[in-house]
């Protein structure tokens, strides 16, 4: 059975004073060389957890280092000075999904999300659950596809996401998650990027 969505962010009750923990931002050419260090010690770790890693550049990279978007955007999330997390999203269809949605509806893709081993607090959380806030507006669901159960069940987990398995051999897990205001989420990430436009209707 499928997991079930929450809507709700458990944002920690700040601390009266205290600046957001985070700060999530588009990745620009400057961040490249702390996005490759990033991913360099994410891949490190999967492979001494056992999980399998793909050799070619990542989209994280090669997208950073062309600095063409080509209708995806990468995000880097920052804590002080230390960078976190990256991720490439794109606004995709999501047709033949088998998840009973309207066919013509689109929603937010996580395609490549790296996050710092030695961070505890699992950051790739928080930018998840910001893009989630961020794209209410306009768009109904996160979608993610992943290839390894272990690794699907646990973003799954730790992302609050709703994991489907299927019988797609290049998508072989997908996870979703319902974007909804999270009216505290300022206090734990702060960012400065403007919300898209909301269209004329929203599909959910």
């Amino acid at each position: 059975m499928p997991l079930p969505i929450s809507d709700d962010v458990q944002e920690p009750q700040p601390s009266k004073g205290r600046p957001p923990r985070y700060r999530i931002a588009l990745a620009g050419r400057a961040d490249y060389q702390a996005v490759k260090a990033l991913v360099k010690a994410r891949t490190s770790w999967m492979r001494d957890q056992g999980f399998a890693t793909d050799p070619v550049a990542p989209p994280v990279l090669s997208h950073l280092r062309a600095g063409v978007m080509a209708g995806a955007q990468v995000w880097v999330l920052y804590e002080g000075t230390l960078l976190r997390g990256a991720a490439v999203t794109s606004i995709s269809p999501t047709v033949d999904l088998h998840w009973h949605q309207d066919p013509n509806s689109e929603s937010l893709w996580l395609h490549d999300m790296y996050t710092d081993p030695d961070a505890h607090d699992a950051p790739g959380r928080w930018m998840t659950w910001w893009l989630s806030q961020h794209y209410c507006s306009s768009l109904a669901y996160v979608f993610a596809a992943l290839c390894d159960e272990v690794l699907a069940r646990k973003f799954a987990r730790d992302h609050v996401m709703e994991l489907h398995p299927t019988e797609d051999q290049v998508r072989p897990f997908l996870l979703r998650r319902r974007t909804a205001p999270a009216p505290r989420l300022h206090t734990a990430v702060a960012s400065a990027v403007p919300p898209p436009a909301a269209p004329e209707r929203l599909r959910r």
